[in-house]
């Protein structure tokens, strides 16, 4: 029974952060990453790594989190496929690897554009408005195996993230 009790003490410590859904605009997104529409091409840095090209479909779930996860190799493209709607979570790159929590955003992704994370932004998978969303994905080949910083939120920061609806 003790183990039971700690848990219950620990979550009582944890504190909220509650983010508003913010636009994609390109002004607001730049600490992030890019926005990529009809205004030309963009440059993606693989770190002279191989391209890997693959589709991403993320199942609709409660807009809270306490988990991110960052790559440093490498820079990200995600295009949305259909018409569906999401919001996804970022915090910005830093020199020496810290999450900054007070600098978090959530933006909607309305599938009218790609976009592009710098190197480093930490994220979340999107969280799809309706029953999924499924994205075309660009980054370097074996990202996920050899360039994943995953930060726990609740054990670094003491916090839970909520995204307010709309």
């Amino acid at each position: 029974m003790a183990p039971v009790r700690r848990i219950r003490e620990a979550e009582k410590l944890l504190r909220t952060i509650a983010l508003t859904i913010q636009p994609m605009t390109r002004e607001a997104f730049a600490p992030y990453g890019e926005i990529i529409d009809e205004r030309g091409p963009v440059e993606i840095d693989l770190a002279s790594g191989a391209p890997s090209v693959f589709t991403q479909t993320v199942e609709a779930r409660p807009m809270e989190f306490d988990f991110m996860g960052r790559h440093e190799l490498t820079e990200q493209v995600f295009s949305p496929l259909g018409t569906s709607s999401s919001v996804i979570a970022v915090a910005p790159p830093s020199g020496d690897g810290s999450l900054d929590v007070k600098r978090l955003g959530a933006f909607l992704v309305d599938g009218s554009c790609a976009f592009k994370l710098h190197r480093g932004t930490w994220h979340t998978s999107a969280f799809p408005l309706a029953e999924s969303a499924t994205f075309l994905v660009l980054e370097r080949e074996g990202t996920l195996e050899k360039d994943y910083d995953l930060r726990d939120l609740k054990t670094t920061h003491g916090v839970v993230v909520r995204i307010q609806p709309e």
